[in-house]
């Protein structure tokens, strides 16, 4: 069961990093039947079309904030990149305490650590900006604290 998870999660980003809901598969209970709907899954998020009427974004921040960037052999260490600011519209339970966050921009960041008491709603204004690190922190000025989060797309 384990190596059909991580298969399936290895595949899931390798197409183009898409968020692929495998919760009803988790159900069932022949191996064949759940490695065929995981299969399933992955090739409909793959196939399917960017989402349209994406609302414009909410802040001045490039397109590809907190995507992987290719490195330079002459630059060492580039310019962290500026904050985001934008508002939650969507947010799914992955595993517990831990969420997918859609923003109003259509970028899709996951949480990497999960922080119990720390719910995003939908509406809520954010923060997202790097870290020394190079890592992400997300910030709500409805929510004490901040998560650790990585951009999906």
């Amino acid at each position: 069961m384990a190596a059909v998870l991580v298969s399936a999660a290895a595949v899931q980003l390798a197409v183009a990093q898409v968020s692929v809901d495998v919760s009803n598969c988790v159900e069932l209970t022949k191996p064949e039947e759940r490695l065929a709907c995981f299969e399933a899954q992955v090739a409909a998020a793959g196939n399917a079309p960017p989402a349209a009427g994406s609302a414009a974004p909410s802040s001045a921040a490039p397109a590809d904030f907190g995507l992987p960037q290719e490195k330079d052999d002459d630059d060492d260490k580039p310019a962290l990149p500026p904050e985001l600011n934008a508002k939650v519209a969507e947010t799914r339970e992955t595993v517990p305490n831990a969420y997918l966050i859609t923003l109003d921009n259509g970028q899709v960041w996951r949480q990497t650590q999960p922080k119990y008491g720390y719910v995003l709603r939908p509406g809520y204004d954010v923060r997202i900006y790097a870290t020394k690190i190079r890592s992400f922190r997300l910030a709500s000025r409805q929510l004490p604290g901040y998560i650790q989060v990585e951009r999906v797309r």
